[in-house]
């Protein structure tokens, strides 16, 4: 029996298994930042080739030209701060460059940059690729003799995908592509950026009683902050007992307001309508603030818009004729004596648009 307590052994048993888990871990899941691995390159270059060996970082391929030029100007930094290597100045490379008709972007071939490094007088150049890896990158830099093209030494690493990255790739503040979304509004025509909206409603409204009703509407975009449209709707009360009468119902002209083009918007709404059973001798006036959305839809495709508005009807009573409406004279009394009699009703009212946007 070997002399192992129990007391150790229970130690042991979770050191050596969480030993074989790191073992195990691919290597692909250890990763570093950018800069670090720019760093390591550079130090893990720099020990293995003689002092004063003249090289020339000619480009790394990416997914963008910013990421590129970071990236050599990120390597001759960190080999001049090794103090090991003589690194020729990019300004001389893009030169030579130029006189060959091309452009240090990191698109070049090898045997392109091993024309380049001959042309600068240097002994070593590096190439390399900075390429996406499952959910991270992967960093590879080679350097080449620039006599034989023999590939001598390669570096790789693995870069975590951070801000950093996102920002140098230009994909910062992007969703991932298969959350990515079209801009609510995205005219074809960028000239003429107006598009027409129309949809037909279903909803409810809540005054004494739950009524459901319909409605059509149609907007136009101005710009992507303001539309302007129309809509009509209509609810009734119980038809079966009471008639085919309007509980409330209206005729607006619409405004809408979209902060900072979201899809979200304010709108206000002004029109004529009723919210009594009257057979419908409409003669009321009706001011409707609302909010909604106007989810999905791009020219030419569907669209959905939920919406709540609180209907404000003012109605005149008694005298069936409009001139008291558009003289403000509701409650003005007249010189016979008669007074008109008026109601002010507000509503709440909730629904849905379902249309389609060309």
């Amino acid at each position: 029996m070997l002399g192992v307590s129990k007391k150790s052994f229970a130690l042991a048993v979770p050191a050596i298994a969480l030993a074989m888990v790191f073992a195990a871990l691919p290597v692909y899941a250890q990763t570093v930042g950018l800069g670090d691995a720019v760093r390591n390159a550079a130090g893990e270059f720099s020990a293995a080739m003689e002092p004063d060996t003249r090289v020339a970082v000619i480009a790394v391929r990416s997914g963008s030209a910013m990421m590129s030029d970071h990236l050599i100007d990120e390597m001759i930094m960190a080999f001049v701060n090794e103090q090991r290597l003589l690194v020729v100045n990019r300004a001389q490379l893009e030169l030579i460059a130029a006189e060959l008709h091309l452009g240090l972007d990191g698109m070049i071939d090898d045997a392109t940059a091993q024309s380049i490094g001959r042309l600068a007088g240097v002994q070593f150049i590096f190439t390399g690729a900075f390429e996406p890896f499952g959910d991270i990158y992967r960093l590879r830099i080679q350097a080449i003799e620039v006599e034989t093209a023999i590939i001598r030494r390669i570096f790789t690493a693995n870069v975590r995908n951070d801000a950093i990255v996102s920002t140098l790739l230009g994909i910062a503040g992007r969703r991932p592509a298969r959350r990515e979304r079209r801009e609510r509004r995205e005219p074809r025509d960028p000239d003429n950026p107006r598009i027409h909206w129309l949809s037909g409603e279903i909803s409810g409204e809540q005054r004494r009683g739950f009524h459901p009703g319909i409605g059509i509407r149609y907007e136009r975009d101005i710009n992507e902050l303001f539309s302007v449209g129309a809509a009509i709707f209509y609810h009734v009360v119980n038809v079966i007992d009471e008639g085919d009468l309007p509980t409330l119902m209206g005729l607006l002209a619409t405004a809408r307001f979209f902060p900072v083009g979201l899809p979200f918007y304010f709108e206000l709404g002004v029109g004529i309508g009723s919210s009594e059973q009257i057979n419908f001798d409409i003669h009321g006036f009706i001011l409707n603030p609302a909010l909604g959305a106007r989810l999905g839809g791009n020219e030419r495709s569907f669209f959905v818009n939920p919406f709540i508005s609180l209907p404000v009807v003012f109605r005149q009573r008694g005298w069936g004729h409009w001139d008291s409406l558009y003289r403000w004279e509701l409650w003005r009394r007249r010189g016979r004596g008669e007074q008109p009699s008026g109601s002010v009703t507000v509503h709440f009212r909730l629904g849905v648009g379902f249309g389609r946007a060309w």
